[in-house]
């Protein structure tokens, strides 16, 4: 049942955004009435900070995978594509929490975005280390600023959210265009 709250919140979400999601919404997305919900959670405060966790969560574990699946002496434009793929598919495989995430985070309360941050410093962390890693096996020259560089991927990868369908296939020419603008 929670797992439906959060499933139903998350949809909402995604597609309406923080403002205009409301508890009796979600319950009636999930087919509940909307006092039940309040079995499983305090508030909708309590939900938009699970899915927003959640929503990094999935693509920052996929990340992380990808890359720590690799060799140790794998290429940098390897590494690279690993990350680049791994980002895309979960973004694709899990897109109500990650749209959510994406989309509501600058919309949300202080006091959410703050339950939040832990969580998104993690991912980062994840990405910078991803750099550095790519750096040191031969791709992204030594000047390149990598907060920046992570900026410009996370930018480009999250938007594909957005179109129409989501991340897809097509999605490649994306992971290739990044690829030779970054990696030698």
């Amino acid at each position: 049942m929670r797992r439906r709250i959060l499933d139903a919140a998350a949809l909402s979400l995604a597609e309406n955004g923080y403002q205009a999601t409301t508890l009796r919404g979600i319950a009636d997305v999930a087919g509940l009435k909307a006092g039940s919900i309040y079995y499983h959670f305090a508030s909708k405060e309590q939900i938009t900070v699970e899915i927003l966790n959640e929503g990094v969560e999935y693509v920052s574990d996929a990340v992380s995978r990808a890359v720590d699946a690799l060799p140790p002496d794998a290429e940098g434009r390897t590494v690279l594509k690993a990350a680049i793929d791994a980002h895309l598919s979960a973004l694709s495989a899990h897109k109500a929490y990650t749209r959510a995430s994406i989309r509501c985070f600058s919309m949300v309360p202080e006091d959410i975005r703050e339950q939040t941050i832990e969580t998104r410093r993690d991912f980062d962390g994840i990405w910078l280390d991803t750099l550095k890693r790519a750096r040191s096996h031969g791709s992204l020259t030594g000047h390149t600023d990598l907060r920046e560089v992570h900026r410009i991927i996370l930018g480009a990868l999250n938007w594909t959210i957005e179109k129409r369908g989501g991340p897809s296939t097509r999605d490649h020419a994306l992971s290739e265009t990044l690829l030779s603008l970054l990696a030698s």
